[in-house]
């Protein structure tokens, strides 16, 4: 069994999270859509920092959403790039949304931007509900401060059955 799995001798952590294998390829899907429909990537690029600025970026459809983390490497290549931060007051993002809509020549689409808020509560929803599902299928904790309160609490959790 050691010989198969002599990859991560060391135990050491993954350099990305797996979450953001998901948002990596994401990018590169829209990416490659857009290089096929256009022909070019110039000018379309917002680097964005986490997903509620992706989020944001979802109002501009026809910008596409860097994830600035998991493409931290490349950001030095490119000094005068656009970036959409979703943070502070309500002034402050539309403050923000108008810097990119001045900055690319693009108008903020309310509309998209609505249809991707209400999608991302979908799937929360859809995330709290299996959540509540297994939660139901955990057993409720016993009482393990002494072995007789764990005896007692397991012989009441028998009579509920």
């Amino acid at each position: 069994m050691k010989r198969t799995f002599r990859y991560n001798r060391q135990g050491s952590a993954p350099a990305r999270p797996l979450r953001g294998y998901v948002r990596w390829l994401r990018f590169w899907g829209s990416a490659l859509a857009r290089l096929l429909r256009t022909g070019t990537l110039a000018g379309v690029l917002v680097w964005t920092g986490d997903e509620a600025d992706e989020l944001l970026a979802a109002g501009f459809p026809s910008l596409l959403a860097v994830p600035g983390p998991l493409f931290a490497e490349t950001a030095a290549l490119l000094p005068d790039r656009l970036r959409l931060l979703a943070a502070g007051s309500e002034e402050e993002l539309l403050a923000a949304i108008r810097l990119v809509e001045g900055k690319s020549g693009e108008r903020f689409d309310w509309d998209a931007f609505l249809a991707a808020c209400e999608k991302r509560d979908r799937r929360g929803g859809r995330l709290r509900a299996l959540s509540r599902k297994l939660a139901e299928l955990a057993p409720p904790p016993l009482d393990a401060r002494t072995p007789h309160s764990a005896l007692r609490s397991l012989s009441e959790r028998k009579r509920e059955i």
